[in-house]
């Protein structure tokens, strides 16, 4: 007797090699078994018919902190079929304390934003401080850190030095290209892989560099591909959505704090202030972001420039700045031996709206740039072995039973199944709380708020990259 019986969906399954109409079976959680008309018996038995089934969608760069515009984004991810996702700037305490009301059900692993100032009280900390900042993040239950130098540049040395640093205490570590020396562009890219050379580390979004700020956009593409594939020790991802995120706050002069923000109203030609801001709204080139009370969504015009003085000239919002060109290049490049160039695809969604992965991800599949099975190795396959969490990115029989189910042809996510059972089906969200994906430092963490926790580590090499 089976918990579950999904039957006579299109499974597509690149690492057993399946791709055609079958059924899946699920038991304590677990993949029971997998094929053509199934014979057994079930608690529940659902008709997929004309749907599409994949090992669960896992998210590797998303934001779930308030800061980027409401603390449901578990519920925007699990809407868009996410079963798994790698929150990219905490704070750690901030998104498990919200979990908690506001969780989907989803599994959710996070990294802790470094911040020289608050966690050290000096934007050029010894070595000493960078442990108890990395050993102090995970013991609150995060995977590793990230240096969020595109928003908030700091010193290349004191970046450098955490890479290393996380590095030799094998905590996952990640960085948005940008320091007191280069920007959020490709200059910045640069300048990461130099200094990382050697060192593992998750280079965030690939094509934020690649808007042609310091050369046309499909020279900038190029060469951003050409370097990782010089550079096989990064892993890394990159967004299909045109619109970014960042932070829309101006301090007490009127002057924008946050480096993208200011880097985007002068792509547009405006003053990184609150005047630049102001026009920004009212041609449209800015979106705030509106917590709704349940999830965000974004806001424009005058609709957006009221939300914004509202709230303090403080928010979230989203530019348009993202190039189809680089979104598409980065996206399709592949390695010589067929592996991808940029790994995996993301959303830098989760409370932002913008949880485009299917729908908008799909469309490479429909112009014929990617196939079907190709679209869930970058959504799926990559993800789980870089995070390696080895029972997740396939259905082989004793698997986790992450599974997202999805419209094709209307390119829409229609059930969200984590450990079995359904967190969202029709919109409609379900699931509870969250799954904590953290490091054995973590666990005390996870129990002490109340989660279930599933222990990963990263002592490990990096997996070898999936040959489609």
């Amino acid at each position: 007797m089976w918990d579950r019986l999904l039957r006579n969906a299109r499974v597509v399954d690149p690492v057993n090699g399946r791709d055609g109409v079958m059924d899946v079976a699920v038991k304590d959680g677990r993949i029971a078994a997998v094929g053509p008309n199934l014979q057994g018996e079930a608690s529940e038995v659902e008709d997929l018919t004309g749907l599409v089934v994949m090992p669960g969608l896992i998210d590797p760069h998303l934001h779930l902190g308030s800061m980027f515009g409401s603390a449901y984004g578990t519920r925007m991810a699990a809407a868009a079929g996410v079963t798994t996702c790698l929150d990219m700037a905490g704070p750690v305490d901030e998104i498990l304390e919200t979990s908690k009301t506001c969780g989907a059900g989803i599994n959710v692993a996070m990294l802790e934003g470094f911040s020289p100032m608050k966690h050290c009280g000096t934007m050029t900390p010894t070595r000493e401080q960078l442990e108890k900042f990395v050993r102090e993040s995970l013991e609150k239950g995060a995977v590793g850190v990230k240096i969020m130098g595109g928003h908030w540049p700091l010193p290349l040395e004191t970046s450098r030095e955490l890479v290393k640093t996380a590095n030799d205490m094998n905590a996952y570590v990640a960085w948005h290209a940008g320091s007191h020396t280069a920007g959020s562009n490709i200059l910045g890219m640069r300048e990461v892989i130099e200094a990382a050379k050697g060192q593992r580390l998750h280079l965030a979004h690939i094509n934020a560099y690649c808007r042609g700020r310091v050369n046309p956009v499909d020279e900038e593409s190029k060469e951003a591909i050409e370097m990782l594939r010089a550079n096989p020790n990064l892993w890394c991802e990159a967004y299909v959505s045109p619109n970014n995120g960042t932070v829309l706050d101006c301090d007490e002069d009127g002057q924008i704090i946050d480096h993208v923000t200011r880097t985007c109203l002068e792509t547009f030609g405006l003053t990184p202030d609150a005047a630049g801001m102001r026009e920004a709204f009212l041609t449209h080139r800015c979106f705030a972001i509106a917590d709704t009370g349940f999830m965000s969504e974004l806001v424009e015009g005058e609709a957006a420039l009221e939300l914004w003085e509202k709230q303090g000239m403080k928010g979230a919002g989203s530019f348009p700045v993202n190039p189809a060109l680089s979104r598409f290049m980065v996206a399709t490049a592949k390695r010589e031996d067929g592996s991808f160039v940029v790994d995996a695809i993301s959303t830098d969604g989760g409370c932002i709206p913008r949880n485009v992965a299917i729908s908008v991800g799909l469309s490479l599949v429909k112009f014929g740039a990617l196939t079907l099975p190709e679209f869930v190795v970058k959504t799926s396959v990559n993800p789980a072995r870089h995070l390696r969490l080895h029972d997740r990115g396939h259905l082989s029989e004793g698997a986790a039973a992450d599974i997202t189910v999805f419209d094709y042809d209307r390119q829409q996510a229609v059930e969200t199944i984590v450990a079995g059972k359904s967190v969202m089906k029709n919109g409609e969200i379900t699931g509870t709380g969250i799954t904590l994906v953290t490091t054995k430092a973590g666990i005390p963490a996870a129990e002490r708020n109340g989660f279930k926790w599933i222990e990963t580590e990263f002592e490990s090499p990096e997996p070898e990259r999936y040959i489609p």
